[in-house]
């Protein structure tokens, strides 16, 4: 893969890891994933607004009990973008489980980059979020230092399995 999955938790830098937030709905908290995204970084929210919807249009991105993780690739990013959102209130997410969801992990990856590794980490994204042990650190997370922990011991625990 052309970037290693222990990578996630470099990626996801502290103002990128949200707690508290404020969403009425999937459309609302896809709004605030492009404007945090973009924000900081000097990008236009609105087409990556519309690769994330354009993305959940074609399945809900929900994996089950209250985690989702949105994605889309995005022209003119030079690499892989993490947030990590635990909302104030669960929100409908259209989840296999018929679940709210209340942690999400947006990525969003180069649209040049290699279509087969964006694959494979949301794949092993989602072995990851199946984890009872890595659902439970992210539960009890007060703080970003603590949400990144969680990420690097459970990247590290899925990569290790996965070799």
């Amino acid at each position: 893969m052309t970037h290693d999955i222990a990578q996630i938790a470099a990626w996801l830098q502290p103002q990128d890891i949200l707690f508290d937030a404020d969403v009425r709905d999937r459309t609302h908290a896809l709004e605030l994933v492009a404007a945090t995204i973009c924000g900081a970084r000097g990008l236009d929210p609105a087409p990556v607004f519309r690769a994330l919807c354009r993305r959940e249009q074609a399945g809900s991105t929900a994996l089950g009990d209250g985690f989702a993780i949105p994605h889309a690739r995005i022209d003119g990013i030079e690499r892989p973008i993490t947030l990590f959102i635990r909302t104030r209130r669960p929100i409908a997410f259209d989840a296999p489980d018929g679940k709210p969801v209340s942690q999400m992990l947006a990525i969003t990856v180069p649209e040049d980059g290699a279509k087969d590794d964006h694959l494979q980490l949301l794949a092993l994204m989602a072995r990851l979020f199946s984890e009872h042990r890595f659902r439970a650190q992210l539960d009890g997370a007060q703080d970003a230092a603590a949400v990144e922990d969680a990420f690097r011991a459970g990247t590290a625990r899925v990569a290790s399995a996965s070799s």
